[in-house]
């Protein structure tokens, strides 16, 4: 999606005045993949030179902690890793990272009222051109913004034992048709 310069990302973290506040980063230790994204994201941080805090905890103890709003030396936090199925993100009007309504928005709340408009405008599209261009629209808007950063996609592998039969295929469980013969 983008091209990767760290020595232009040292450049400008240094001409941002980033006067070198840790950033906290929330790091869900029972779950492995969300563990090694912390991980890295704190090497990659500080190889462009930013002071980086792991901050680890369990999945539940992060879903509280995500919902501080204090800054990160009160207790609250920069960054946060999760994932969603793709059903939750197939498109604009359902994207939780792409929302930018502030508080009503998903967790680090960003304000970007253009956004909403352009979400808006694409429920409300009648063609699929329109649809296409605005979608692409909200993409360019919310990477600039940095509403979320995506960091991965993977296809969950699913396996059944033989005498599990008639189950629906689809990117979350659903148990629905399923016979055990």
């Amino acid at each position: 999606m983008i091209e990767h310069d760290l020595s232009k990302a040292r450049q400008l973290v240094q001409e941002s005045g980033y006067d070198g506040r840790p950033v906290v980063v929330l790091q869900v230790t029972d779950i492995p993949f969300l563990t090694a994204a912390a991980v890295v994201t704190r090497q990659r941080l500080e190889s462009i030179g930013f002071n980086v805090i792991l901050k680890g905890m369990d999945w539940s103890t992060m879903s509280v902690a995500r919902a501080r709003k204090e800054p990160p030396d009160k207790g609250g936090w920069n960054l946060l890793h999760t994932w969603w199925h793709a059903a939750n993100i197939v498109n604009p009007a359902v994207h939780f990272g792409i929302m930018g309504d502030g508080e009503r928005a998903w967790y680090g709340w960003p304000e970007v009222p253009l956004l909403d408009k352009l979400v808006t405008d694409w429920v409300r599209a009648t063609d699929q051109t329109g649809r296409k261009r605005l979608a692409d629209e909200i993409q360019k808007v919310a990477l600039s913004e940095v509403t979320y950063v995506p960091w991965g996609e993977w296809f969950q592998p699913t396996a059944f034992r033989k005498n599990v039969r008639d189950v629906l295929k689809f990117d979350a469980p659903i148990f629905w048709n399923v016979k055990v013969t």
